[in-house]
């Protein structure tokens, strides 16, 4: 069975814990969760009663989430594998949001964008393109990474395919040990909010092979752009906003962004 089968049709008793999934943040768009555990964990996010949609969870401090759907119902569960396919709810918490500012979930640090002030992702930014227009700092991230990063097709296939059951970006890693990577798109995120650049990871479908790519906000426009695309075709030495744009087409399975054309 899929995770989401197995988490729906568990029907196990929250265990007894206290404040796990904390949620004091909310209104700055994201929510925390702490728990120990020498088994996989799992946090799912429903939205309105919708879709749940599943993130890997690392255990023993505080990993926070976006809550990027906008204002309306979330729902925050914490499960636990407990053999095989089969997890076990540990606690899940319901709440009416408000975000604050519409662009803080795309602003914050989280599990999958890592990045804290003064930290090496944060500094590299500032040594590429320190006080400068946002454009231009967004241009430079893309420069530099489209330029020094090859894709990890091995392992991206292992991801998707299921082989590799649990993979949680490591920003500071990424950009620590180029020129290899399958997750890019996590560290061009971290360094885009880093200097207070609202940008998405965004995942779904570009053709018919699931994807990820970024969204990034300018002005109030969000914009496209796709660093595995760069750097599978070698698309690099962007001199505007319009060069950085990705081409692609994609089916957008995470959230629903207005794009638009540089």
């Amino acid at each position: 069975r899929s995770f989401a089968a197995a988490a729906l049709s568990m029907g196990v008793t929250a265990a007894a814990v206290n404040d796990v999934v904390d949620m004091s943040n909310s209104t700055h768009g994201y929510v925390t969760v702490n728990y120990s555990s020498s088994a996989r964990l799992k946090v799912g996010i429903q939205y309105n009663g919708g879709k749940t949609v599943f993130y890997d969870c690392p255990s023993g401090k505080d990993a926070s989430f976006s809550l990027d759907k906008g204002n309306g119902k979330y729902t925050v569960t914490l499960y636990r594998n407990v053999s095989g396919t089969s997890y076990q709810q540990v606690e899940s918490k319901s709440m009416n949001v408000t975000v604050k500012d519409s662009y803080a979930p795309y602003l914050v640090s989280t599990s999958e964008v890592q990045f804290s002030k003064g930290d090496t992702v944060s500094a590299k930014l500032l040594s590429l393109q320190e006080r400068q227009a946002d454009e231009a700092k967004v241009i430079a991230i893309y420069n530099y990474m489209a330029s020094r990063y090859t894709y990890d097709n091995k392992l991206a296939n292992e991801i998707t395919s299921g082989k590799i059951t649990k993979y949680i970006p490591n920003t500071a890693a990424t950009l620590k040990v180029p020129p290899v990577s399958a997750t890019i798109f996590s560290l061009f995120a971290a360094m885009c909010r880093s200097q207070g650049i609202p940008c998405a990871l965004t995942k779904g479908y570009a053709g018919s092979s699931y994807h990820a790519w970024n969204k990034v906000n300018l002005n109030g426009k969000w914009y496209q752009i796709d660093l595995t695309y760069a750097v599978t075709r070698s698309v690099k030495n962007a001199k505007t906003l319009h060069d950085c744009v990705s081409p692609l087409t994609y089916t957008n399975t995470s959230d629903a962004l207005a794009v638009a054309a540089a």
